[in-house]
């Protein structure tokens, strides 16, 4: 009983029949061929590793690894091996998601293989990467990297692994039986379902791989099934399957199916128009524009939409003219594209115009309060009350005996300086607004100055400057005059003419200058007695073409290059300015570290090592103008150079030292970065690395010989530690029976022949009741394989045309009644009986071809689901098309009621 049960047990877990070409690579894991499993059973690694539910090459699942910032980019396992054989190992990857460019993932640094070379991993599509090596440890280990040293601090480099398979080369030469019922269905225009019955192998199929017009498409591990899409439509198509076992084994080429393609039914809508624009913007009217939607077939129409309302439709055209507008109002626009069969593409963006204000003839009010005060022999105040405007006044222009002499902007006040003593002057005020509507003249103020005793002038303005120049301003500025009395006002001349008193003021902003043009401008100084200062210096002024108002464009694409320990290059491309960019500045962390010129990179040098730096760049103008923040680029330094070994181990020791074996330990190395891998020697010669563990279990020692071991300590940089103490050990002198253990079970000096024990009777291990059966055990039992006679039929008769598949409600209620299912024994009759372990996998086997049928015609009822659900949709796009044009034609048809 208990051995029938244990015999079930493993046959279930898909322990290999035939030993010689046993699938080593057979715990269950995510990368497993016959016993996959959400796990990572098995695998091990400095890197982030995780089951992959989305992206599989056979299966449901794979195994992916991702780099992290502390050089964690490694993804291992080991398999026991005998020594000398030759092994065939299949993997498939593939590169995922990169953290740096290029990652260069690949297979490296194996141990305890001959004939291994690293092997780069190339490609986001699926390969298969095949290795045949000699077995030079008893524990080989496969190991990838995510990524080449050189990046090994960059975290995000991926690597995903499927389907691994580790045989004994040529152990097996059977290839799978050839895929002789492949047929399609639920095939459309551009897609095609294809099934197959599963092929037949002494080992297993691992693969099927799916060939369209004799190339290969697909891979689809044991899955049976594969959806073809991308084809096109009315068109003819040969498919067949190839199997493929672990081994490599291919199958004949089976059955072809020849498919052909149904017309195309346009169901796919034009795209959005997501780049509205307008420009030419009036008071009344606007030009819209946008770029051509994209459809499978041919955009027919669009359709323009002001504030949610259908105003338009304008054919393939991609420009409008509006008119017909309010003044100062928003309006809402957007643009629907639609293609013949009446797909209507979705809302694109929503693009906000503003109409200008209607144009400004109205002038101002004349002013005529005009009066003066603080009458002096050279100088007097006027002032005035505001003068009214239907938008507003901007500024107010001096006029001294019929001539400007100068603008108050917005100011209803003006110190009028340089008179002649003892004279009589006339002023008025005109009034300006935005649009240069004037006012009128307005009333005259007669002005009479008083007579002064003083004639002793102030000293010339020498050093006349300007600054800020723009296409319409300049600001001048000087020093004072001196004075025997004391200066009380400087005159601005511009080419000759005075345009303007600063009081004692020493510096005056010049505007309404026009563009790309030279002025003259020179300052006479004078004193309350109206004494003149003799002309100064002349400053030339030449204004730019235009007003730069404009800032240049974000630096968008920094980037980084040529990282060190304690240095980085940036670089970016060059911003673009309607005038000219005159700077880059470079913030690090936030703070200006230099200003670049018109140069786009830039050293940084300084920097620590192992330190996350934060970089941006800003442009700017001859004109001041600075643009945006641009994007950020952040860094981590590289660390510094790891010339340092860790410490030698000092306490290597052995314990349980047997006639074969031993167990070797010690304590952790320290090292600066941190130890990797610890290596040991036998006599001198490496028999194997631990990683970061400080055990090793040395196994297939001689009886009765003496050894010397020692440890050598491994970090990141391939520093290596001095020697260990030796640990000596001598073997036991052995007992002439070798333990079966699962170090030692695959060696061949082992020799198990000479104790074959034969009988012509019943054998009871643990029990003297063997129940009639030939072995019968009392305990658990661990085998290498077995074999099961079958003395029942195999059901393959459940995917025959004439089988009768039965009801799910008849299965239902069998349950509710019994239990179980039908024809599988209840658990009292394998309590009472046992099970037969050949009749019982056939029995379960056949449940799983009978659920297989289930599953495939709920797929052919999904796909009618889906065909119906598809021809629904389109019939309600094609409605509410219908009812949004009979909706546009009643609001059309209201505007003329």
């Amino acid at each position: 009983m208990i051995l029938k049960r244990t015999l079930s047990v493993i046959f279930l877990l898909g322990i290999s029949i035939n030993v010689a070409a046993q699938n080593l690579h057979f715990e269950s894991n995510a990368a497993s061929i016959e016993n996959e499993s959400n796990a990572l059973t098995g695998w091990s690694g400095d890197a982030t590793l995780t089951v992959d539910g989305t992206d599989s090459q056979s299966g449901n699942f794979s195994i992916r690894a991702v780099s992290t910032s502390n050089n964690g980019r490694i993804l291992e396992y080991y398999f026991d091996a005998s020594v000398g054989e030759e092994y065939t190992i299949r993997i498939w990857a593939k590169e995922g998601p990169k953290g740096t460019v290029p990652g260069s993932p690949a297979f490296a640094a194996w141990s305890g293989f001959s004939g291994f070379s690293v092997t780069p991993i190339v490609g986001t599509d699926w390969a298969e990467y095949v290795f045949n090596l000699t077995a030079t440890s008893p524990r080989p280990r496969i190991r990838v990297y995510t990524s080449s040293s050189s990046t090994s601090t960059i975290p995000g480099n991926t690597v995903l692994i499927d389907a691994v398979s580790i045989v004994v080369a040529g152990s097996d030469s059977e290839p799978p039986s050839a895929i002789s019922d492949l047929a399609a269905s639920n095939t459309t225009s551009t897609t095609t379902q294809l099934t197959w019955s599963p092929s037949t192998d002494n080992v297993g199929v691992s693969n099927y791989q799916v060939v369209q017009d004799g190339t290969i498409i697909a891979n689809t591990g044991t899955n049976t099934n594969f959806n073809v899409t991308g084809l096109s439509p009315s068109t003819s198509y040969d498919f067949t399957i190839v199997a493929e076992d672990a081994a490599g084994n291919t199958s004949n080429t089976g059955n072809t199916v020849t498919v052909t393609t149904g017309a195309l039914i346009d169901t796919e809508a034009p795209s959005s128009v997501s780049d509205l624009a307008s420009s030419n913007i009036t008071s009344t009217s606007v030009n819209l524009s946008w770029s051509a939607s994209t459809d499978n077939v041919g955009v027919t129409n669009y359709e323009i939409f002001q504030d949610g309302t259908s105003i338009a439709n304008i054919g393939t055209n991609t420009v409008l003219n509006l008119t017909g507008l309010n003044p100062n109002t928003s309006y809402d626009f957007s643009v629907e594209a639609s293609d013949a069969a009446g797909n209507v593409s979705a809302p694109g963006n929503v693009l906000v115009v503003t109409t200008l204000a209607a144009p400004d003839t109205e002038a101002p009010s004349a002013v005529l309060d005009l009066t003066s005060s603080n009458t002096t022999p050279t100088t007097t105040d006027l002032n005035w009350s505001p003068s009214t405007d239907n938008v507003g006044v901007v500024n107010y222009q001096i006029f001294q005996d019929g001539i400007s002499i100068g603008n108050s902007g917005t100011v209803t006040t003006f110190n009028v300086t340089g008179l002649t003593p003892a004279s009589s002057f006339d002023f008025t005020i005109v009034a300006v607004d935005a649009a240069g509507n004037t006012s009128s003249a307005g009333n005259i103020e007669t002005v009479n100055t008083t007579s002064s005793g003083d004639t002793e002038a102030p000293s010339a303005v020498l050093d006349l400057i300007s600054s800020n120049t723009t296409a319409t301003t300049t600001d001048l500025s000087w020093s004072a005059s001196t004075d025997n009395v004391g200066v009380t006002n400087y005159e601005v001349f511009q080419n000759g003419i005075s345009i303007a008193n600063t009081g004692t003021a020493l510096n005056f902003n010049v505007t309404g200058l026009l563009p790309n043009t030279s002025y003259d401008f020179s300052v006479i100084a004078s004193d309350i007695a109206g004494n003149t200062s003799s002309a100064g210096n002349t400053e030339t002024v030449v204004t730019p073409n235009e007003a730069d108002v404009e800032a240049p464009s974000t630096v968008s694409d920094l980037a980084s290059s040529n990282i060190t320990t304690t240095s980085v290059d940036l670089n970016w491309t060059a911003s673009t300015d309607n005038i000219g960019v005159t700077n880059y500045e470079v913030y690090q962390n936030g703070i200006s570290i230099a200003n670049t010129g018109t140069t786009t990179n830039f050293n940084v040098t300084g920097l620590t090592p192992s330190t996350m730096y934060n970089f941006m760049v800003t442009a700017a103008d001859g004109a001041g103008n600075i643009s945006g923040p641009g994007n950020t680029v952040s860094i981590t330094t590289a660390a510094a150079p790891d010339t340092e070994a860790p410490s030698a181990v000092s306490d290597l020791a052995a314990a349980g030292t047997t006639s074969t074996s031993t167990t070797l330990s010690w304590s952790a190395s320290t090292d600066n970065v941190g130890v990797i891998n610890y290596e040991v020697f036998r006599d001198g010669t490496s028999i194997g690395n631990t990683g970061t563990s400080t055990t090793l279990t040395v196994n297939g020692l001689t009886p009765d010989t003496s050894y010397n071991f020692t440890v050598f300590a491994e970090d990141a940089a391939g520093n290596t530690s001095n020697s260990s103490n030796t640990a000596a050990i001598v073997t036991l002198i052995g007992t002439g029976i070798t333990d079966y253990t699962s170090e030692n079970a695959n060696l061949n000096t082992v020799d198990w022949t000479a104790r074959d024990l034969f009988a012509d009777r019943n054998i009871g291990i643990g029990t003297t009741d063997t129940q009639g059966y030939r072995l019968a055990v009392a305990g658990n039992m661990i085998a290498e394989a077995v074999r099961v006679e079958l003395q029942v039929n195999w059901p393959d008769f459940v995917f025959s045309k004439d089988y009768d598949l039965p009801q799910l409600e008849k299965i239902k209620a069998f349950i509710a009644l019994n239990g179980h299912l039908p024809n599988i024994p209840s658990a009292k009759e394998v309590e009472n009986s046992g099970i037969d372990l050949g009749s019982m996998d056939a029995k379960l086997l056949q449940k799983i071809e009978e659920l297989t049928l289930y599953l495939i015609e709920q797929e052919s009822e999904i796909e009618k689901l889906k065909e119906e659900n598809e021809k629904m949709q389109l019939l309600l796009k094609r409605m509410d098309r219908l009812e949004s044009k009979l909706n546009s034609k009643s609001n059309e048809n209201k505007k003329y009621y």
